[in-house]
């Protein structure tokens, strides 16, 4: 195998750029490193021409700052393996990923189990969130095996619940801190008013856009006394929105909170998560915000679950969370080519802005220099179907949704991923290129 390769006339989105522009790209795949960006780039002895991919689409490799694996604790349902193969046919190179497993990370024990599976399963590149407790922030601050904080201030899928923000010490804290954002106390008030969970839709309004907005504006209003490194995952109301546009505090938006609504439920405990789905017209709003350029992350927080737990029992309460991994980055996708937002922001909200706000060095931009973290795409139309899931836990509540684009190909480090080869691919490669972000 030559050592460089170089793709002939893709379409790729350059930094500084707000469409695509025809270029070559040389990616020297022993350092995995894009080496030149060009026109009529000339080959040598040691490059391998690619015109497979001329005429296609080229984006700087998506990161996903929200992503949930089931390891430890339930790899049968998602180990690092299924999920990066998930990840790569969403064209996701990058991920963080959350620590509340079974044992949580919460100390240097669990942590170095975690990553002994990552290193020998992972297809791409990552980072790893620790679990805020009581009496471990500063193991958290201190292992470089950490990249962010997470605190979780309602309940949620594991035990790692931190209820009173104003007890919390985290000004100090050089990492990012995430938050869960819902207030525990008013879920609680309406579990009992509304409880217990017959329907989706009591889930709504259990986990109601009042619980989410308290929360969030007690973050703020720490934020503002305090100050710190702060960062507020899975908005979900375009109330949060308004408040946090004004605020120094970061944030993301889950595809799903964008493009799906209650109406969509059908009584179907396969589109239960926390924070939930709201009313059409707050999606709506979401929607609005991302036409006007203000949503500055997409963040899938993947979450999968055996299907028999999304089912509901006599006595027993379906998990919360939604496989996404493939679809949420084709979300994007299918916008940019209607035409609704530009590649310009595209590119931002699923690789750029996350690299910058999470410290993630050369990468999310195609760029000299930089690591060759690719994502190939087919502008073409198509419709989810089960050939199209590739995450262990086998089910999806998008199936039969449609799309417009599609990734194609996956680069990783200069190693390439052809998403058709992935169902074939039973384990990770030998010659895989990953690294601890």
């Amino acid at each position: 195998m030559k050592e460089k390769i170089l793709f002939k006339s893709v379409h790729a989105i350059l930094p500084c750029e707000k469409d695509f522009i025809t270029c070559d790209i040389l990616v020297n795949t022993s350092s995995g490193i894009i080496e030149k960006i060009g026109e009529d780039l000339s080959t040598g002895d040691q490059i391998e021409v690619n015109n497979e991919y001329s005429n296609k689409h080229v984006m700087p490799g998506f990161i996903d700052p929200h992503v949930h694996f089931r390891f430890p604790g339930k790899p049968e349902v998602e180990n690092w393996f299924t999920g990066s193969k998930a990840a790569l046919a969403g064209g996701v190179t990058t991920i963080l990923e959350m620590p509340n497993n079974n044992p949580p990370i919460i100390n240097h024990e669990a942590l170095l189990i975690k990553i002994d599976h990552v290193k020998s399963h992972s297809l791409i590149n990552y980072g790893l969130f620790g679990g805020l407790t009581s009496s471990n922030i500063a193991f958290l601050i201190e292992s470089p095996g950490i990249k962010a904080i997470k605190v979780y201030l309602a309940s949620t899928t594991g035990s790692l619940l931190l209820e009173n923000i104003e007890s919390l010490e985290l000004a100090s804290s050089p990492k990012p801190v995430v938050f869960h954002s819902e207030d525990e106390t008013i879920i609680q008030y309406n579990n009992k008013k509304y409880g217990p969970l017959r329907t989706i839709m009591d889930h709504s309004l259990i986990r109601s856009k009042e619980a989410a907005i308290s929360s969030t504006k007690k973050i703020i209003e720490k934020h503002n006394r305090s100050g710190g490194n702060f960062h507020i995952a899975h908005i979900s109301t375009p109330e949060e929105i308004e408040m946090l546009k004004n605020s120094k505090i970061s944030f993301e938006v889950a595809p799903h909170h964008i493009f799906f609504s209650t109406e969509n439920y059908q009584n179907k405990f396969l589109w239960k998560c926390n924070p939930p789905l709201r009313d059409k017209e707050s999606a709506d709003r979401l929607y609005s915000f991302l036409l006007k350029e203000d949503i500055p992350m997409i963040a899938t927080d993947h979450a999968p679950h055996p299907l028999e737990n999304k089912q509901f029992k006599e006595n027993y309460e379906p998990a919360s969370g939604i496989p996404s991994l493939e679809v949420g980055s084709h979300l994007i996708i299918s916008e940019m080519f209607k035409k609704k937002i530009s590649p310009e922001y595209a590119a931002k909200i699923l690789a750029t802005n996350s690299a910058e706000r999470f410290s993630i060095e050369k990468r999310g931009a195609i760029k000299e220099g930089y690591f060759a973290d690719l994502t190939f795409i087919n502008h073409e139309k198509w419709t989810m179907n089960q050939n199209d899931i590739y995450s262990g836990s086998g089910w999806s509540p998008f199936l039969g949704n449609n799309f417009e684009g599609k990734v194609c190909a996956t680069m990783v480090n200069g190693k390439m991923y052809r998403i058709k080869e992935l169902m074939e691919l039973n384990a990770p490669p030998e010659s895989r290129n990953i690294f601890n972000i």
